[in-house]
């Protein structure tokens, strides 16, 4: 039933002469032959299927610039994909790779690649070498270990996810990434964050939580562009003055740490709507906390702290103030 309800959806593509063709979960472990008639075909969908294998068919779809395999059986890649010379984006999440296929290394047109939720244990230099136009990368939910020097020559890349993998360390090529908007490195084994990250002037978005850091470097503070920042289920002692020059941050998580104090510079960060300091050894709150006229969400309970600010308490935003 599900493959006559795949070759009904193309037929309908094929004469409607569509641009979109959604094939997603199925059931499906090949695909029909069909396929081959939807020329004008440019954004295909056949995730959340059981295919274990690509159809050379798909090599006659020039004009495919978005391909999603997401959630199939695939071990490997086949070259058939490398003749898709517009594809732009592609998704092989949740897979069953243990490495970066040979293949994507003849796709260099990429901006957008998937391969979360694999089992890849390492990214070749080779590879990386080959895709300059990447804006995309996502690896996160793999097994890898460390992050190459030659990360650093994607040179276009805004988006770099790699949570949930089994890094250690960050290295200094880092700082090259200098158009990267979005930073995920949260639930890794990383125990120091390298001041390099202080380079990355056009971040917007930082995930560096669930590791074993211990402190934050003053080089954040020039993180102009940074309006998420989290930093929960840490190691954390202190927060630096620097942090409230952070003046566009919106979002800041420091919950199940080990924070003592918070520094007065934190009434700073005008812009700041929901802050969250549960579960650490916070004793008291600065005064200057009632500068944050935006501040609409404020956690602070599992703390020793037994009084609020009266001017933290009059912030007209304010929907939730929560303590012990």
């Amino acid at each position: 039933m599900t493959l006559e309800k795949a070759i009904g959806r193309i037929d309908r593509a094929t004469k409607g002469r569509s641009m979109e063709l959604n094939l997603s979960n199925l059931d499906l472990n090949e695909v029909p032959s069909q396929i081959i008639r939807c020329k004008n075909l440019r954004h295909l969908n056949l995730s959340g299927n059981r295919l274990t294998d690509i159809p050379e068919e798909l090599k006659y779809l020039p004009n495919l610039t978005s391909l999603s395999l997401g959630g199939n059986q695939l071990t490997y890649v086949p070259t058939v994909l490398s003749f898709l010379s517009n594809l732009t984006s592609l998704y092989l999440g949740g897979n069953q790779l243990t490495y970066v296929p040979v293949t994507l290394r003849l796709m260099s047109n990429l901006t957008d690649l998937y391969l979360s939720n694999n089992k890849i244990t390492e990214i070749p230099d080779d590879f990386l070498e080959q895709m300059p136009n990447l804006t995309g990368l996502c690896l996160d939910r793999n097994q890898i270990t460390y992050i190459s020097e030659t990360f650093g020559q994607l040179s276009k890349l805004e988006s770099l996810f790699l949570e949930d993998n089994q890094i250690t360390f960050i290295p200094e090529v880092l700082g090259q990434l200098s158009n990267l908007k979005q930073l995920s490195l949260a639930r890794n084994q990383i125990t120091l964050i390298s001041d390099v990250l202080g380079q990355l002037s056009n971040l917007v978005t930082l995930n560096l939580s669930a590791n074993q850091i211990t402190s934050i470097p003053e080089m954040f503070g020039q993180l102009l562009n940074l309006e998420d920042l989290s930093l929960e289920d840490n190691q954390i002692t202190f927060i630096p003055e620097a942090l409230g020059q952070l003046s566009n941050l919106t979002s800041l998580n420091l919950e199940r740490n080990h924070i003592t104090f918070i520094p007065e510079a934190l009434g700073q960060l005008s812009n700041l709507k929901w802050f969250n300091l549960c579960d650490n050894r916070i004793t008291s709150i600065p005064e200057t906390l009632g500068h944050l006229s935006k501040l609409e969400w404020f956690q602070f309970a599992g703390n020793q702290i037994t009084s609020i600010p009266e001017a933290l308490r009059q912030l007209l935003n304010v929907k939730e103030l929560g303590m012990d």
